[in-house]
């Protein structure tokens, strides 16, 4: 009963969720009132200024960051129910850092080398996104466990040697310093329709997939020997969710830089309204992550006008008491 009805506030939030989404259209440097944007949004006449700014400035946009957002989280669902650890996601696993050195090192070699390298980003992204993962991983390993606190050391260790690499990279091997900085903390800026299309179809393809596999990830959060005793493979289980988790993560990240916190907090927040049941967890933590990341993004490139804040800034000073917050407690539950 309690399920039916978290599932049956799921669907009827969601419109007003996507009210919110595109309301957040009209707000930036130039305010377009909302009437104007649902008007071009449904193609009806609106002056050709306000057209161009809704359809190929911000609608752009907003959609990266729904894409971004439902990435991020639930990859973090996923990761958090597979390591049984609620601290775990990409940011602090390392997926992100390391991400976003595969895809600067891939925009150096194109800028440097090869100029059709930087088609090669993103897989470039996920490959040391991978790396990084598996880093995090097998350090933060002791007896078949993956403690909390060496988890997090872990996690710190990897940022820190992909960030100094990342750094090498920009110093040496970039010229847009400040440009770059700036999108490795996070930015939507400059986002275009093949960033949508990339993103979308990713983020898309991994909340059905995480669906798909939700009855494992329920089984998996009870520990991997009732896993397995209910049959399920839990080797090859967590094989594909890391692979997959860190695809998406680095397609993001290959877009958008560097945004920590979206994967941590997002799925506690599903769980606490709808349940833990994965099944609708994932849709749920897609949906808040996306609007999330929205809501920061018009944050961002409104409230400092005319200068933009970027969006990981955002996250992180909401995110980093939330942290704190889950640490402390699973710290005294122990």
């Amino acid at each position: 009963m309690v399920k039916n009805s978290r599932e049956k506030i799921f669907w009827i939030a969601l419109p007003f969720i996507l009210i919110f989404i595109l309301a957040n259209i009209a707000f930036g440097p130039v305010y377009i009132p909302v009437l104007e944007v649902f008007k071009a949004l449904v193609g009806m006449k609106v002056p050709s200024t306000d057209k161009i700014i809704i359809l190929q400035l911000r609608l752009p946009r907003i959609l990266l960051g729904l894409g971004v957002g439902a990435a991020l989280s639930v990859t973090g669902n996923a990761f958090q129910a597979m390591l049984k650890n609620p601290l775990a996601d990409p940011y602090i696993l390392g997926v992100s850092s390391g991400a976003a050195f595969g895809a600067i090192l891939a925009n150096v070699i194109a800028q440097l080398y090869y100029p059709n390298f930087v088609f090669y980003m993103w897989i470039f992204a996920f490959v040391f996104g991978l790396v990084a993962t598996g880093l995090t991983y097998f350090v933060s390993r002791r007896g078949g466990k993956l403690p909390t606190t060496e988890l997090i050391l872990s996690g710190v260790i990897v940022n820190l040697m992909f960030g100094a690499g990342v750094t090498f990279l920009i110093v040496y091997g970039w010229r847009d310093v400040q440009v770059t900085s700036f999108w490795l903390l996070g930015s939507l800026s400059g986002a275009g329709w093949h960033d949508v299309i990339l993103v979308g179809i990713s983020s898309i393809a991994s909340v059905i997939f995480f669906m798909s596999i939700s009855k494992y990830l329920n089984a998996m959060v009870a520990g991997e020997e009732e896993a397995a005793y209910l049959g399920v493979n839990v080797e090859m289980m967590k094989l594909m969710i890391f692979v997959v988790g860190t695809l998406v993560t680095a397609i993001a990240v290959s877009t958008s830089g560097i945004i920590g916190f979206v994967g941590l907090i997002m799925p506690h927040m599903s769980r606490r309204l709808f349940g833990s049941d994965h099944k609708i967890s994932m849709p749920a933590s897609a949906i808040l992550g996306g609007t999330f990341i929205v809501a920061c993004d018009t944050v961002a490139r409104t409230a400092f006008t005319p200068s933009e804040m970027p969006i990981g800034t955002i996250t992180a000073l909401i995110g980093a008491p939330i942290f704190i917050y889950i640490l402390r407690r699973r710290v005294q539950n122990v």
